[in-house]
């Protein structure tokens, strides 16, 4: 090979390899995107920090993620003075912590959620059972509080969250139970739903509006169908069937914990359809006509 083609070789090597590494990019950011996280939820691990840490970050046959773990500090397997957020996954990254699940008829909500697991030890045996009516939580769980610190801690995470991703709407703040009431409890009715709406995180409802909605339905009684597809107009993952079977308590009782945790039996009475209106009249009021329900004043407290 002459020394013109050896000269010419190494230049094309080098065009190559220059055009591999430096490409010619223009990065104009066009106004037309948004961040593909539009839904938060929150979980309990039911277990320690330790083996809580270990399954989410390890591999096994049932991997599962999440984006942060909060630990508690009277946890003995906890090695640190103060507490600590343990970023597992980067909140551009997809965690695998949502599983099967719904939310405003929404699927896959693993692509498009920030989860946070809370260390906390509450669990439940099974519910199912042959008769009409759920066996009640109550006597097939223990349910830890949350420290007051951890939820503090929760609170500034979360608030940094929804800071850099501002598609997350009040509704979309969710427990895993919300969006899985068929096989998920977590984070339980002892888990300060309303607390973090005073921080300005999640959804909650003005009590004007559930006194109106109750007198309301005094005189004008929705029944079940229409309670069903109130709940489901809230997000709630529930069939339309006219009938407090299985699947309804599941989802009814999913929202009975995050809005009236001190009675969460799974079925639809009067304060249940009372608060799902107020809800929908604060967040979705359009959403009323679709019910033939009124509005409320939605514009006051």
């Amino acid at each position: 090979m002459n020394q013109t083609a050896q000269v010419g070789k190494a230049l094309l090597a080098l065009m190559l390899l220059t055009g591999c590494s430096s490409l010619p990019l223009v990065e104009v950011p066009s106004e037309n995107q948004n961040s593909r996280v539009n839904h938060l939820v929150i979980h309990f691990t039911s277990e320690a920090f330790d083996p809580s840490l270990k399954a989410l970050t390890q591999t096994s046959d049932r991997p599962v993620s999440a984006h942060y773990l909060i630990p508690r500090l009277d946890d003995a397997s906890y090695p640190y003075a103060t507490l600590k957020i343990f970023k597992l996954v980067s909140e551009t990254d997809r965690a695998w912590h949502a599983g099967e699940s719904q939310w405003f008829r929404e699927t896959a909500l693993n692509d498009r959620s920030i989860g946070i697991e809370l260390v906390n030890r509450s669990g439940c045996a099974s519910d199912a059972t042959p008769s009409k009516q759920l066996k009640l939580l109550a006597a097939l769980c223990r349910f830890e509080d949350y420290p007051s610190d951890q939820i503090a801690v929760l609170i500034q995470l979360i608030q940094g969250i929804i800071e850099r991703h501002p598609e997350i709407s009040p509704v979309n703040v969710v427990g895993h139970a919300d969006i899985a009431p068929d096989r998920k409890v977590d984070p339980g009715p002892q888990f300060p739903w309303q607390t973090l709406h005073q921080a300005g995180i999640g959804a909650w409802y003005f009590e004007r509006d559930k006194a109106f909605y109750l007198d309301w339905i005094t005189s004008n009684p929705l029944g079940i169908a229409r309670a069903q597809s109130a709940l489901a107009l809230v997000g709630y993952p529930i069939d339309v069937t006219g009938e407090q079977d299985h699947q309804s308590q599941r989802a009814t009782r999913a929202f009975q914990m995050h809005y009236r945790p001190d009675n969460f039996t799974g079925l639809i009475d009067a304060e249940t359809v009372a608060i799902t209106l107020a809800l929908l009249n604060r967040y979705k009021p359009m959403l009323l006509e679709t019910l033939q329900i009124p509005t409320h004043d939605f514009k006051t407290p």
